[in-house]
């Protein structure tokens, strides 16, 4: 971010050219005082993505006369017309959202306290205090930026069969990776993968052996580490292959069972309603037979014809 200065106070204004010609934007610090106000001000604060920031924002007052009721204000991006991301009265104990009071208005401290800072809150910001005589405002700008780290170091195969250990690291601009252990490492074998902030590099995984991935902070040297025990990785992955293969077969031969059971019984109850009944038979053998009259008819017959002859 950049930030152009012109700064008015009373007896005239005066303009700096070199921060003109550095920082190319333009911002205007007005002052309209009974007494004498000077300003304390960073031009440009750094912020940390995911981190608690203060933006400063003072001021002295020559005659000292701030008393009464006074009015807290701070913008974003244009003072007095861009949008007010933060305003209060007197006590100012009040939080909005992300933003909240960070000063003392009796201590001539007006600092505003952003939570979580994020990749959007880069930008000019401005602060005034407000009374029915006097105001102040000015413009600093926030630079956010993403802090290096060392996430995590971890070993991998890829669709080829290869086992690879990678170490991913984050920042802007992501740091460098140094392969500590083993002192084997050819150079030519790293295959680094760069991102906007993040990267990995990955080195082929011997079986047995200690890998460390290290990165150079500003302060200190940041390293992780990891055993690659390939045959213990391998006989963890047959165990779980085997016995994910012994459920299987004994869930598909309980079902088979089952359904055979199942069977079993559908036939057996069909049997069962399909057969006639003992006490049916008796019923029938109760009732007296009739008489054969189709053979006592045939009989006669047979009489008279002999007779006939």
């Amino acid at each position: 971010m950049y930030l152009l200065l012109c700064g008015e106070e009373i007896g005239g204004c005066r303009t700096t050219d070199t921060i003109l010609l550095l920082m190319g934007f333009y911002y205007l610090f007005f002052v309209a005082v009974s007494g004498t106000i000077k300003m304390d001000y960073p031009n440009l604060v750094n912020g940390s993505v995911g981190k608690d920031l203060i933006i400063p924002c003072s001021f002295r007052v020559i005659d000292d006369t701030l008393t009464g009721e006074a009015t807290v204000v701070w913008w974003k991006s244009t003072a007095y017309t861009g949008p007010v991301i933060y305003q209060c009265s007197n006590n100012c104990s009040k939080s909005d959202g992300r933003y909240s009071f960070a000063g003392n208005i009796t201590e001539k401290n007006i600092s505003l306290k952003i939570s979580m800072v994020s990749f959007t809150d880069t930008g000019v910001y401005f602060c005034r205090i407000e009374r029915s005589d006097k105001f102040t405002s000015q413009g600093i700008v926030l630079q956010v930026k993403v802090p290096k780290e060392l996430r995590r170091i971890y070993v991998q195969t890829n669709e080829q069969g290869e086992r690879w250990v990678t170490c991913e690291v984050f920042g802007d601009p992501p740091p460098n990776v140094i392969w500590t252990q083993p002192n084997t490492v050819n150079p030519s074998e790293i295959l680094n993968q760069h991102g906007i902030y993040s990267s990995s590099s990955s080195v082929p995984a011997s079986p047995n052996t200690n890998y460390t991935c290290q990165i150079d902070l500003e302060k200190q040297k940041v390293a992780l580490s990891i055993y690659n025990q390939e045959s213990g990785t391998l006989a963890a992955a047959c165990n779980e292959r085997v016995y994910i293969t012994v459920i299987v077969v004994l869930a598909v031969t309980l079902g088979i069972v089952l359904l055979y059971l199942l069977c079993v019984l559908v036939n057996l109850f069909k049997r069962g309603h399909n057969k006639p009944s003992e006490n049916d038979d008796n019923v029938y053998h109760n009732y007296p037979r009739l008489p054969d009259l189709d053979g006592i008819y045939m009989n006669e017959r047979k009489v008279e014809t002999k007779t006939s002859k």
